[in-house]
Order: structure tokens, then C-alpha cells, then sequence
């Protein structure tokens, strides 16, 4: 299969989007392939961005970075150039820190929101945190920030658009309903019935301090009258971001293996996508084995090794070894049966336009040979 008019799919998609939102599974090296489009982009002349999540510290040395965080540091001139690519990593209690620090200018206020228990909680285990910060963060580079194209890889989550609502269940979980109910009044001038209220409000939460504890009351009365006002800021720019996800500017690529498993996820993947009128852009199939060049059912003789090993000094069982690499080729060939298997579904699920596959490269992406080799995978047919 010419693999041809897929290239040309992705190179239009690094060459004129904005936003290119990297999804698939945990373990089939997203992280990798959106650091990969970053930097081919910018080898086609772009400023870019990309915001990963997890990176392993051999993709980091390859990068040229010793450590990635929230802060954009620069790669190397020599890796991107004639454009230019910060990197970042999702550190979302950091991020959430930071953020607060914008929208708050209050000093004091801060602190006591910095201090408060129900915070740290939130910042760090609250289900969604993450999500929304990845989401956060992605507002902040393409609105602003001067960045032709930004790379998002997104949470390897187990539904790995679990990203897309997030906005929506963080503000769910800070509704205007609740975070009143337990926001301190300060206005005397309240009328007959909103006094009512208020006092039918301190009933109830009489009521839960007794089965939660008035320690733990007093924490949350506290937290959300120091986050008072900041609700409907989370909301609003969670409604933008969202709006940047669906804009005819940004781009979905699905990241997927050939195995059996990661091609069902990825099918779920895009019906999901489907759902909420999304489509992928272009479908990946990563680590993908090749037939072996000898045929697997060929028997591989101890004669045959020896051969093989001639001037070589060596004090190997020669008969052992052959039996090794009989095993590891018939293994390969297994492997390569499968994934061709996974490939024809891939192709009918994404269609030829769509569909690159990128084989297992023979070592880890940890030096800049190999972060070049899978970019020549990527965009030179086979």
C-alpha cells in the first residue's frame, strides 16, 4: 500500500494547522510521535510548542533537555531548525498554582487559598484536575502565545478524550448551586426571603458538620469563599478552550499499535471522535514488525551459524544458538503475521489517505538518530 497520499494528509496538517491534539492508548509511544510532529514541523520552518504528559527521561536527553516542566524550555537550534520548538510537561498542581497566582492578585488571599486543605486536595487527587489543567494550558499557548502550531499529547487515560469534558465536570463539581450554599454572606441588606434561605442554608450545614466534622466544614466554607468569583473564570475559559478542540484549525492523530488489543481501542477511539463530531485526521500505527527476510519456516542449521561465525573468535555453543535464532525469528514472523492482520483493519477503519505506519525501530528513542529515523518513518513512503 503507497503510503503517499497519507504524507501528503499529514504534512498539509503540520503545515496549516494551529492545534494538533495527539490521542491513543498508554504504551503505544504518543508521547514519542508528538514530539516527533513538533520538530518536523519546525523543520518545514514553524514555531512550535508541544505539551506533553509523561515524557521518559531518555525522550528528555534526546530533546536535549535535562528536565521538562511547565515552563517552555527551548530544543536545540540543531534539532528544529530553520523554526523553533519549546517543549513543556504537564505538572498540573504546579500549573494550578501558577494560575492562581494570575487570576488572584489579592497576596493574602492567595495564601489562605494556598493553605487551605480542600485545595491541596483538589490540586493534586481531585478526579479531572489534570485533564482540565491540560486543557488550561492548552488556552494559554494558542491564545496567548505567538506559536504557528501547538502539539497537545493528550492523558493516556482509559478513555483518552476524557480531556474534552473535563471543563465541563470541573464546573459541574463547582456549580453556582453549591459553592452559594456555602460561600460566607456579607451583605446586611438582604431581603426577608434570601435570609431565609441563608438561615435554612446554616441549618444544613449544622447538620453535615456533625456527620463530616466542623473542622471539614469550616475548611470547605473557607475554600470557597477564598475561591469566590473564580468559578465562572474556570468555566468560561474551559468554554473557550473547548471551542479551540472543535475549531476547523485543529487536528486530531491517533496514535495506535497493529496488535489486536490497540486497534480496538483505536476503533473506539474514533467512534468516540464520531460522537462528539470529531473526526482524526490521520491514524498512526506505531511499532509495527516487518516480515523477517528470511523465511521463518526455513530450518536455520548449526552448520549454518558456524558459517556465519567464521574468524570470529568465540567459545559459543553453536547448536544452542541456532536454536535461539531459529525461535526469535519464528517469533518475528508471528508478530509480523499479526500486525498485517491489525494493518488491513486499520485501513479500513482510517482509509489510505489516513493510515501511516511507522515499523519497530530497532532501539528506544533516546538520541537524536533515533528521534531522526522515526521522522523519516513518518514522512518517507516505503
Amino acid at each position: 500500500m503507497s503510503e503517499r497520499p497519507a504524507i501528503a494528509n499529514l504534512e498539509q496538517t503540520l503545515s496549516t494547522c494551529k492545534l494538533v491534539v495527539a490521542v491513543g492508548s498508554g504504551g503505544v509511544g504518543k508521547t514519542t510521535t508528538a514530539a516527533a510532529l513538533a520538530i518536523a514541523a519546525a523543520r518545514r520552518g514553524r514555531r512550535c510548542a508541544v505539551l506533553t504528559i509523561d515524557p521518559a527521561r531518555r525522550l528528555a536527553q534526546a530533546l536535549g533537555v535535562t528536565r521538562l516542566g511547565n515552563e517552555p524550555q527551548a530544543l536545540a537550534a540543531e534539532v528544529v531548525a530553520p523554526g523553533s520548538v519549546d517543549a513543556m510537561m504537564l505538572e498540573a498542581p504546579e500549573a494550578l498554582d501558577r494560575l492562581i497566582e494570575r487570576m488572584v492578585p489579592d497576596p493574602a488571599r492567595r495564601e489562605r487559598l494556598f493553605a487551605n486543605r480542600l485545595y491541596q486536595v483538589i490540586a493534586r487527587h481531585l478526579g479531572g484536575t489534570h485533564e482540565y489543567m491540560a486543557v488550561e494550558r492548552l488556552y494559554s499557548l494558542v491564545r496567548e502565545h505567538d506559536y504557528d502550531l501547538v502539539v497537545l499529547d493528550t492523558p493516556p487515560t482509559v478513555n483518552a478524550l476524557d480531556f474534552l469534558d473535563a471543563p465541563t465536570r470541573i464546573a459541574a463539581f463547582f456549580s453556582d448551586k453549591i459553592t452559594r450554599f456555602f460561600q460566607r454572606k456579607h451583605d446586611e441588606n438582604r431581603g426577608l426571603i434570601q435570609r431565609i434561605r441563608d438561615r435554612a442554608g446554616e441549618v444544613a450545614i449544622q447538620v453535615l458538620g456533625k456527620a463530616l466534622g466542623e473542622d471539614f466544614i469550616e475548611e470547605l466554607i473557607d475554600f470557597v469563599t477564598a475561591f469566590g468569583g473564580l468559578f465562572a473564570a474556570f468555566q468560561e475559559r474551559g468554554i473557550v478552550a473547548e471551542k479551540l478542540l472543535r475549531d476547523p484549525s485543529s487536528a486530531f492523530v491517533v496514535v495506535t499499535g497493529a496488535d489486536p488489543v490497540r486497534v480496538a481501542e483505536a476503533e473506539e477511539l474514533s467512534k468516540t471522535l464520531a460522537r462528539l463530531d470529531l473526526e482524526a485526521r490521520c491514524f498512526v500505527a506505531n511499532r509495527v514488525h516487518a516480515s523477517p527476510s528470511v523465511d521463518a519456516r526455513a530450518h536455520l542449521s548449526a552448520d549454518d551459524v558456524e558459517r556465519a561465525l567464521a574468524g570470529f573468535a568465540s567459545d559459543v555453543d553453536v547448536a544452542v544458538l541456532a536454536e535461539g535464532l531459529a525461535g526469535a525469528q519464528s517469533i518475528r514472523a508471528s508478530l509480523a503475521r499479526r500486525d498485517r492482520i491489525g494493518l488491513a483493519r486499520l485501513a479500513e477503519l482510517a482509509g489510505k489517505k489516513r493510515l501511516l505506519v511507522v515499523p519497530e525501530l530497532d532501539d528506544e528513542v533516546g538520541d537524536r538518530g533515533a528521534i531522526d529515523h522515526l521522522i523519516a518513518a513518518m514522512f518517507e513512503p516505503r
